[in-house]
């Protein structure tokens, strides 16, 4: 089966899931707290279980890894990575920057990516060979000029350098560049994705949150760069990532 064939599942699937989403947002959700003191509505549960469903009919000796149902089939040779909504807590506050992500791995290769924003209407996706595209327009990421002065860098929220160990770099970025702007989850993303920022920043968060960003980057003509795994004492691993055009993100490694 070519990648082709998988892009046109997942955004089959995503369509279900985008009308699944707005409908929750009409309709009013539930939101409570995980044990890591994060927050879970019942829409990010219902989507993934709708998500699972669909991968479990149509490929059943696929693995599955979720954010909200763990891992699945943990040894097949491909595995679905699943974030039913990315930016839990700008979607309960009504902001529409959430997205959902769907992506394909056969082992360490991304196949497919989807970025899927359903309260912006935009739907980012990509396969392996075949370019990225945002709502059936292809994307191209034209790299900057040696002068970084206008470009807008894009982060996650200031707790995530918290928690990374990386407070001094970011604040040296603070100082040295004018335009850092908070801009956190798939939604930074995505902006690298169509070279509106210069690159996304975003550290100490999980491999669902990052599993469609690579392949969507790099087909666009962007650089991914994993600048770190870290495991935490209850065996959880985050990473640290910096996307986006392909000399902003080498000027960023030299800081971070």
């Amino acid at each position: 089966m070519n990648t082709q064939t998988y892009l046109e599942f997942g955004l089959e699937t995503i369509k279900k899931t985008r009308a699944f989403i707005l409908e929750k947002c009409r309709t009013g959700f539930s939101v409570s707290t995980k044990t890591d003191n994060t927050l879970v509505t019942e829409a990010d549960r219902e989507t993934e279980k709708l998500i699972r469903n669909e991968i479990e009919q149509k490929f059943p000796t696929h693995g599955i890894i979720g954010e909200e149902f763990g891992v699945n089939n943990e040894n097949a040779e491909f595995k679905w990575y699943l974030d039913p909504i990315d930016g839990t807590i700008s979607f309960s506050h009504g902001i529409p920057l959430y997205g959902t992500i769907m992506a394909l791995y056969q082992g360490d290769t991304p196949l497919v990516g989807i970025i899927d924003h359903p309260g912006l209407e935009l739907c980012y996706y990509a396969s392996q060979g075949h370019g990225t595209f945002c709502n059936g327009t292809k994307l191209t990421i034209k790299d900057t000029l040696d002068n970084f002065d206008k470009e807008i860098i894009a982060t996650g929220d200031r707790n995530q350098f918290e928690k990374s160990g990386t407070t001094k770099p970011y604040k040296e970025l603070l100082e040295k560049h004018e335009f850092v702007r908070t801009i956190p989850d798939c939604f930074g993303h995505t902006l690298a994705a169509k070279g509106a920022v210069g690159a996304m920043i975003d550290f100490h968060i999980n491999a669902w949150d990052i599993a469609a960003t690579k392949i969507i980057i790099e087909e666009a003509g962007g650089k991914f760069l994993l600048l770190k795994k870290s495991q935490l004492p209850n065996g959880k691993v985050k990473h640290n990532i910096i996307c986006g055009k392909p000399k902003v993100v080498d000027w960023l490694d030299e800081i971070f």
